[in-house]
C-alpha cells in the first residue's frame, strides 16, 4: 500500500512538472548553472595546484593521438544510427543517414534535446519517413547508450583479470532483455503509470518495425566500441598529464562509460552532459589522481571533444552531403 501511494505521488509530481513548462525551463537552467558553477569553483580552488601542469607542450602528443582516435567512435555511432533508422523505418540505409547524423550531432550541444530531435525529424520527413519512426529510433539510440554504459561501467569496475568477461555477460543479458522488453512494450497496451514521454515513445515504437535480436546485438557492439574509444582517449590523456597514475585501459573504459551514461541520462536537460560529465570524471579520477589533475583532464577532454566534433563531424557531414547528392542523381 505504501509503495503504491508513493508511486502515485511520484506520478502526480511528474505530471505536474510536465504541465509546468516555465518551471521546467527554470530547473534546466538551474541545473546547468549549478554544475558549471561547481566545476568553476573547484578550478578556482585548485588554481595553485594547476600551475604544476602548465607545460601544455607535453600534452600535445596525447591530444593528437586522441584526435586521430575520435573518428572511430563518431563513424561507429553514425553507422549504428543509419542501420537503426533503416531497420525501424523499413528503408535502405544510405549516405543521407550519415549526413543527417553528422548535422544533428552538432546540434546536440544546444540546450535541451528538442533541437537535434527537431532537426532529425524535419530531415527525415523530407525523405518520407514519419516523425514517429525518427523519434522511436532516437529513443532507442538513447536507451542503448544508457544501458551499454551501465553494463560496461559495472563489469569493468570489478576487480580481477576477467572483469571483461563479466561485461560481455552483462551485454549479452542486455541484448536478451531489450529484445524481450521491446516485444512486450510494443504490444500497444495502455500503460498510464509510465511518464508521458515514455508512453509517447512506446506509441511511436509500435508504429515502427521492431528490431531483431541480431540488430540489437550489432548496435550494442558498436556502442561498446564507441565507449572503448572514449576510454582509451581518457587513458592516454591521464597517463600523459599524470604519469604517476595507476589507471589502466579497462578502468579508464569503465570510468568513461559511467560518465558517458550519466551524461546521456542528463542530456534531456543539459547539452552534451556539460558540467555533469566533467564533475563525474573528476570524482571518479580523484582516487588515483590529485584533484587539480582530475580537473585538468576533464577540462582538456571537453575542449578536445568540441574540437573533434567540429573537425570530424563537419568533415563527415560535408563528405556525406556530396556522396548523398551523387547517389540521388544516380538514382
Amino acid at each position: 500500500m505504501i509503495v503504491r501511494r508513493s508511486g502515485r505521488a511520484l506520478h502526480a509530481l511528474w505530471r505536474w512538472l510536465q504541465s509546468n513548462s516555465r518551471l521546467r525551463r527554470w530547473i534546466k537552467a538551474g541545473v546547468l548553472l549549478a554544475t558549471i558553477g561547481v566545476f568553476v569553483f573547484l578550478v578556482v580552488k585548485s588554481r595553485q595546484e594547476l600551475s604544476r601542469y602548465s607545460n601544455w607542450q607535453d600534452y600535445l602528443p596525447a591530444c593528437g593521438q586522441s584526435l586521430l582516435l575520435y573518428p572511430l567512435s563518431l563513424v561507429a555511432q553514425a553507422w549504428a544510427w543509419g542501420t537503426m533508422i533503416a531497420r525501424l523505418g523499413r528503408v535502405t540505409s544510405g549516405w543521407h543517414d550519415l549526413e543527417i547524423y553528422a548535422y544533428s550531432h552538432l546540434m546536440r550541444r544546444l540546450p535541451g534535446a528538442m533541437w537535434y530531435l527537431a532537426g532529425r525529424t524535419a530531415s527525415y520527413r523530407e525523405r518520407g519517413i514519419g516523425a514517429g519512426v525518427t523519434l522511436a529510433a532516437s529513443g532507442l539510440e538513447w536507451l542503448l547508450l544508457l544501458f551499454v554504459a551501465a553494463a560496461l561501467s559495472f563489469g569493468l569496475s570489478l576487480k580481477g583479470h576477467f572483469s571483461w568477461l563479466v561485461s560481455l555477460a552483462a551485454l549479452a543479458l542486455l541484448v536478451l532483455a531489450l529484445s524481450c522488453g521491446l516485444q512486450a512494450l510494443a504490444s500497444g497496451q495502455e500503460r498510464t503509470w509510465l511518464p508521458g514521454f515514455a508512453r509517447r515513445w512506446l506509441a511511436n515504437l509500435s508504429a515502427a518495425a521492431i528490431p531483431r535480436r541480431t540488430d540489437l546485438a550489432l548496435w550494442t557492439a558498436i556502442y561498446t566500441l564507441a565507449y572503448a574509444v572514449g576510454g582509451l582517449i581518457l587513458y592516454l590523456l591521464t597517463r600523459r598529464i599524470f604519469p604517476e597514475s595507476d589507471l589502466n585501459v579497462l578502468r579508464a573504459i569503465s570510468i568513461w562509460s559511467l560518465a558517458g551514461g550519466i551524461g546521456a541520462l542528463t542530456s534531456m536537460i543539459i547539452p552534451a552532459g556539460m558540467g555533469i560529465r566533467e564533475l563525474t570524471l573528476t570524482a571518479l579520477l580523484t582516487p588515483g589522481v590529485p584533484l587539480s589533475g582530475a580537473l585538468l583532464i576533464a577540462a582538456v577532454l571537453r575542449l578536445l571533444f568540441i574540437v573533434a566534433d567540429l573537425l570530424w563531424g563537419g568533415l563527415m557531414w560535408g563528405l556525406a552531403h556530396i556522396l548523398a547528392r551523387r547517389q540521388a542523381a544516380a538514382d
